[in-house]
């Protein structure tokens, strides 16, 4: 069967359009529910949860755009801003639609859909200072274009699958899979789901083919033993039929029967919600089952965001050069561990993080002992320090700064000796395990002094950014936001996000690319001669501030104060008041 075009233009709403199509039916030839499957991937939207639109998302969305970009020292019209979120999502919806009729389509990374998308039609500047916080703009912009809702009889779908032992996954596109995973948690499902493949995470998107395997791999269940359940046919039918699986069915949604264009597969069964899919498993489960292992666990270590505190206006214009007439413009980069939060080990850390790989095997169907899992770490951290050091003594450019990527030390370093599924199942959760591990490794407090400057450089009118390196930029956001400062920090660099680990270059230029200030004229405060002193040197930083009390001991950071590489060295964060302050009596130099 084909399809037929039902819009004028052949194009249809996008994956989250504002208004829902008048339904037109779509047929396929019925077939016989036949045996059970081993693993049931489900679609998110659609399938597991319905969407009502909303129609205040951009002004919702375009306030949070507004309070960032003012934090990075650029006060912008709400009016402007709505207006290029609305232009670049429907932009964005265009390119889902094209995207679908590849072969392997890729996900767009989170910065290049803020910055090439949604915020195209603002000043260069502040698309670089905002697309360094995607992650947490695309996460907002999920929430705010609609309300979820769980769809009828998905509970009892999950109930069935989990009492017969049918593993359970979310095969889905999304811009912000971090979202997904929230709205899962708090509709109280999300402990039944065995793993959760999210386009923005593993780099593809479907109709890709990958999506679906990745799953079926991380449940340990041949592809061809796993129904396959969307909602559309260009994304979902057509990577089901690429990838395999025993059947692809669709559960009617608003956009199953409007395809931007003519699709030549077809669905075994279209089934007009959840639950007739419950009904049509149970056919199967009657013909006889060859599913049933473990049962399934826990979602490990998810934790919902922390939502950012409103701040008032800034009262500073687009820099703050101009806000002060004939006063030198200044900018303040600052790392984090050491800078603005110091830790001490958390003696759980082990516990929480091997219970969270425990739970992670169990709904992989694999057996894992805590004692198992603490090895693996133990051991995978070890690999992972031999790759620093081998990486450090690079002579070549290109790579020797490059950060480790979440996938491969989940997945390679840490899973290298555990089964095949349990590591699939790490290099999906790779992000959510390093996210954990950030969370629970120390006992975090803000460094003497640290919150102190932040908030003078706010009345100050001076923008502060950072610079640092992390397995999670999303945790030092939440940090920052537990310290009630997140609001005030503007363009942030974090290695894991932009690949690359200080003295790299690329982190310290993604960072300044968000500054409306030369390089000259901004103050870097780091606590290492190497990563800060070195890293922020070769990118044309003009003022160094290495502070005392870090790793590195006083004569290596009096040293590099002799060699050139650091300007001044200080005991406390707090002392760089009084650096700033005597910067900002300087004159502009003409």
């Amino acid at each position: 069967m084909t399809t037929a075009l039902t819009a004028p233009d052949g194009i249809t709403a996008s994956d989250d359009a504002t208004t829902p199509e008048e339904s037109t039916a779509t047929t396929s030839t019925p077939r016989n529910a036949g045996p059970a499957p081993r693993a049931l991937l489900l679609d998110f939207g659609g399938v597991v949860v319905s969407t009502t639109p909303r129609a205040d998302w951009a002004s919702v969305l375009g306030r949070m755009v507004q309070e960032r970009a003012l934090a990075a020292g650029f006060p912008l019209e709400l009016a402007a801003i709505e207006q290029s979120l609305r232009t670049g999502r429907h932009a964005l919806g265009l390119w889902k639609n094209a995207a679908s009729r590849r072969m392997a389509p890729r996900e767009l990374a989170p910065r290049e859909i803020v910055e090439d998308f949604l915020l195209v039609d603002l000043p260069a500047p502040v698309r670089s200072a905002l697309a360094l916080d995607a992650g947490r703009i695309l996460a907002a912009k999920s929430h705010a274009v609609s309300d979820h809702h769980l769809r009828p009889g998905v509970t009892e779908l999950l109930d069935v699958a989990r009492e017969h032992g049918i593993r359970v996954g979310i095969v889905s596109n999304a811009h912000s899979g971090r979202a997904h995973r929230d709205i899962l948690t708090e509709l109280r499902i999300d402990s039944q789901i065995g793993v959760q493949v999210y386009s923005d995470e593993v780099g593809i998107r479907k109709p890709h083919a990958g999506m679906v395997r990745l799953a079926a791999e991380a449940l340990g269940a041949a592809v061809e033993d796993c129904w396959y359940v969307g909602d559309t046919l260009d994304r979902d039918v057509v990577a089901g039929r690429r990838a395999g699986v025993a059947q692809v069915l669709i559960t009617r949604d608003r956009r199953t029967d409007h395809p931007p264009f003519e699709v030549a597969e077809t669905p075994d069964r279209v089934l007009d919600s959840p639950v007739e899919l419950l009904a049509h498993l149970r056919e199967a489960l009657a013909v006889g089952s060859p599913a049933g292992q473990a049962q399934l666990g826990i979602q490990p270590g998810t934790q919902s965001t922390t939502s950012t505190p409103p701040t008032s206006l800034r009262k500073v214009l687009s820099s703050n050069a101009e806000a002060t007439p004939g006063r030198r413009p200044v900018a303040l980069l600052l790392d984090h561990g050491g800078v603005i939060t110091t830790s001490v080990p958390n003696p759980r850390r082990d516990e929480i993080v091997g219970d969270a790989l425990v739970d992670l095997a169990a709904r992989s169907g694999v057996e894992l002992s805590r004692q198992d899992a603490s090895a693996a770490i133990a051991a995978g951290w070890e690999r992972h320090r031999a790759r620093k050091r081998e990486r450090d003594a690079m002579t070549d450019p290109a790579h020797r700064h490059e950060e480790v990527d979440p996938g491969v030390l989940w997945g390679d370093l840490i899973g290298r000796d555990l089964p095949d599924p349990l590591r699939a199942a790490l290099r999906i959760e790779a992000r959510e395990l390093s996210h954990l591990l950030h969370r629970t490794k120390g006992v975090m407090r803000p460094r003497p002094g640290a919150l102190e400057l932040i908030r003078w450089c706010e009345e100050h009118g001076v923008v502060v950014g950072i610079v640092s390196n992390t397995i999670s930029g999303r945790g030092v956001r939440e940090q920052l936001d537990d310290y009630s400062v997140g609001h005030l920090i503007g363009p942030a660099a974090y290695s894991d996000e932009i690949g690359v680990r200080k003295p790299g270059r690329a982190v310290f230029d993604a960072a300044l690319a968000g500054l409306e200030v030369d390089p000259a004229d901004v103050v870097y405060v780091g606590d290492k001669v190497r990563n800060d002193g070195s890293g922020g040197t070769e990118a044309g930083i003009g003022t160094i501030v290495l502070l005392r009390g870090g790793k590195d001991k006083d004569a290596a950071l009096d040293a590099a104060l002799a060699d050139g590489l650091a300007h001044h060295v200080l005991d406390q964060t707090g002392d760089v008041i009084d650096l700033l302050a005597a910067r900002l009596a300087e004159p502009a130099v003409s």
